[in-house]
């Protein structure tokens, strides 16, 4: 491959041809939702997974030219030329072949780009196994687990500019496109940024510039109303891929988006960036996330993951190309990565969600474990969780203590009984959110109760009087015993001051 083949795969591929490829794959409803009905259900709609491509070999769709363009895009086997053909209709079919985005041999034709849909829109990105030693770091990735943890995160109300860094082949930027007036997106991968523009036009979008940056270069002075990032985060040594390593050390790239966002946010913005950082040996877990962040006018909310130690961070990581090397380079790479660790000092490497949002006054951070499960689309939650802690770090204890609060409606509870001699007793209660943050936490059967007298008309001062008074003991020592407990309900949104509207759930957002 040339350079400019690599760096320009779609330079042949004109704009009327890219027009028909949506107008065909619209016409066979070539959409995740279908994927969903014409897949076993045990893909639960996902034809990507390893291994899943024999069951592509034998679909069956209402419109056999779906089960052919999903082995053509997805599967991966090449597909008859003739069936190939029928799919798109011989016009389509010759051009696009000639434009080399169908490479066509013996009588089969394949595909070197995956097309997923991905909701309403098509992700276009190479396909890994086919073409890693000829693109190298260049590669462009489809949608991952930390993509689509950021699309769900990002709240949907209309904004006038938004920024997507480190945007890859557009999986960010094309969400934005819906709610956002303008967005520009930016990557240092040339490849990356002409997969965007490709995708764009497959999806008839037309608001999203692309730039070619070195994190924030290319916008020097502009200020957003949303900035979102899923940078090349993985903590490692090497430089490998764009969309994998940094190539900063260390978790350097993570640093530098955190540092850097809040310089570019118009006041009330919000910036949500999906990353990975280090906890050193000796210092508190998030300590170096705190000082990224001081001063940067922004408050901070944080959801992170279980820490993880470094050794097996590096098998995580390296076992995805262990097929790709030898067993000697394999076990080579682990030690060089885990003597990286050791030599950076790191202690355990974190995942997580970091929100800040510009605001003028005292700014607050905040960092919580992540709940089990978030579920769906749930950034309209997230601007809640800065209502919640907006009230919790701007009241005085006496303040917090005066408001009436509601439970949630998402609220649910588990006893927990144990065997009282014949009969079973209850130990105590499990409080949990059914949706979209499945926090979950015991409690005893007053703080039960408490709870479930919140009805956004009495004050939790008065709730805890009464309670008091039930047990026969000092208010401040059931105050002093009971007000931990609270502050944690209080922050995870299990208790919503009544003045709090919550999100509509089921609410379909802009996608």
């Amino acid at each position: 491959m040339s350079d400019n083949s690599i760096l320009s795969p779609f330079s042949s591929v004109t704009t009327a041809d890219i027009d028909q490829l949506r107008a065909r794959l619209i016409e066979v409803d070539y959409r995740e939702s279908t994927f969903r009905k014409v897949l076993p259900s045990f893909l639960q709609g996902d034809a990507t997974q390893p291994g899943a491509f024999p069951v592509l070999q034998h679909l069956q769709t209402p419109d056999p030219s779906l089960a052919i363009l999903m082995r053509l895009f997805i599967g991966e086997l090449p597909v008859p030329e003739a069936d190939c053909r029928t799919a798109l209709g011989d016009a389509l079919f010759q051009r696009l072949s000639a434009a080399d985005f169908l490479r066509c041999s013996e009588l089969v034709t394949s595909c070197p780009y995956s097309i997923t849909p991905l909701g309403d829109l098509f992700i276009i990105a190479d396909r890994a196994i086919e073409q890693l030693r000829a693109l190298n770091r260049n590669l462009v990735m489809s949608a991952g687990g930390s993509s689509t943890t950021l699309v769900n995160a990002t709240p949907r109300r209309p904004v006038r500019r938004a920024l997507d860094v480190g945007c890859g082949g557009g999986i960010q930027a094309l969400h934005l496109a819906a709610h956002a007036d303008q967005v520009v997106g930016v990557d240092i991968n040339e490849r990356a940024l002409n997969f965007g523009r490709f995708a764009a036009l497959l999806n008839g979008v037309a608001n999203i510039e692309y730039r070619q940056s070195d994190f924030f270069s290319a916008v020097k002075g502009e200020k957003f109303d949303l900035i979102v990032s899923n940078p090349p985060f993985v903590i490692s040594p090497e430089s490998t891929f764009h969309y994998r390593d940094g190539g900063l050390g260390g978790d350097r790239v993570t640093e530098t988006v955190i540092r850097n966002a809040g310089a570019h946010l118009e006041d009330g913005g919000i910036s949500l960036t999906v990353c990975e950082w280090a906890s050193l040996k000796g210092a508190a877990a998030n300590e170096r996330m705190q000082s990224w962040t001081e001063g940067n006018g922004c408050d901070v909310w944080i959801s992170y993951g279980t820490p993880v130690e470094p050794s097996r961070y590096a098998l995580t990581w390296l076992q995805s190309g262990h097929s790709r090397v030898t067993v000697e380079q394999y076990s080579e790479k682990y030690d060089q990565w885990v003597a990286h660790y050791e030599a950076l000092g790191i202690e355990s490497m974190q995942t997580g969600l970091v929100a800040m949002r510009k605001r003028t006054g005292e700014n607050w951070f905040y960092a919580d474990e992540a709940p089990d499960l978030m579920r769906g689309r749930w950034g309209s939650t997230l601007l809640m969780m800065f209502d919640l802690l907006d009230n919790i770090k701007n009241c005085s204890l006496d303040e917090l203590l005066d408001q009436a609060y509601k439970l949630a409606p998402q609220a649910r509870m588990r006893h927990i009984l144990a065997q009282d001699g014949v009969r079973w007793g209850q130990v105590s209660a499990e409080l949990l959110l059914e949706e979209p943050l499945n926090y979950s936490g015991r409690v005893d059967h007053h703080i039960a109760g408490l709870c479930a007298k919140c009805d956004g008309t009495v004050t939790l001062r008065q709730l805890i009087v009464d309670l008091a008074e039930s047990l026969g003991r000092p208010f401040e020592k059931v105050l002093a015993a009971a007000m931990p407990v609270l502050m944690g309900l209080l922050t995870r949104g299990f208790l919503l001051p009544a003045s709090v509207v919550p999100p509509v759930l089921g609410q379909a957002p802009t996608a």
